[in-house]
């Protein structure tokens, strides 16, 4: 347990502990685990956060807690901003068209916002197969960052880069873009459907670029 998060806090620090993409086999069963764990969040917490920097990781987290935050007839968590990738323009678009409650903070000083604001709980975009992530590691992390405490949130531990990529043109964008087919994955970003432009797509045009790249 981290030094100041209470033994009573109500959330299960061993929840998903050593559990992989390879226990999910369709991204069905994937997306239905990780919205669990964001309901599981949404419920524990007083002053629950996301993480979104605009990459495609950070908005299918962000698309998870919408989703589960309807579902459950909560309003949407503060979203907080940190080392944006994206340019202004696209935030300030998303920003509007989702009625995003955005709270600007770098990495520098994300426990400053953390603390300044009160979140017990930020859900950030932190994939299972990303080096820096321990095999063994569960959903929910106490955290200290500093003098600050919280428990950090990763719905994405179950994902890997096939099933984030999936997730992301066979969900997120399909259901952010009405003229957009289901599954179907762009070879660059010359190569978006009739009717669909890059402003329509709710991922920053880094991740768009790298389509040219594959």
């Amino acid at each position: 347990m981290t030094d100041g998060v209470p033994d009573d806090s109500g959330v299960d620090y061993t929840d998903g502990a050593g559990e992989t993409p390879a226990d999910y086999p369709t991204l069905a069963a994937t997306f239905e685990r990780a919205s669990e764990v964001v309901g599981t969040a949404l419920e524990a917490a007083d002053a629950p956060a996301v993480i979104w920097t605009g990459d495609r990781d950070s908005t299918l987290a962000l698309y998870l807690v919408r989703e589960v935050a309807a579902d459950q007839d909560r309003p949407l968590p503060a979203v907080i901003l940190a080392e944006s990738v994206a340019a202004d323009a696209f935030v300030a678009r998303w920003v509007d068209r989702w009625g995003l409650d955005l709270v600007v903070a770098g990495d520098d000083r994300l426990a400053t916002v953390i603390d300044d604001h009160g979140f017990d709980a930020v859900i950030a975009p932190d994939r299972g197969d990303d080096p820096d992530i321990a095999a063994d590691e569960s959903f929910a992390a106490p955290t200290r960052d500093g003098a600050v405490t919280y428990d950090r949130i990763r719905p994405l531990l179950i994902f890997d880069e096939d099933a984030a990529r999936n997730a992301t043109w066979g969900f997120v964008v399909p259901d952010t873009v009405d003229a957009f087919p289901a599954g179907y994955v762009p070879e660059s970003t010359d190569d978006l459907p009739d009717g669909v432009e890059l402003a329509d797509i709710p991922v920053d045009s880094g991740t768009l670029d790298a389509l040219d790249d594959e």
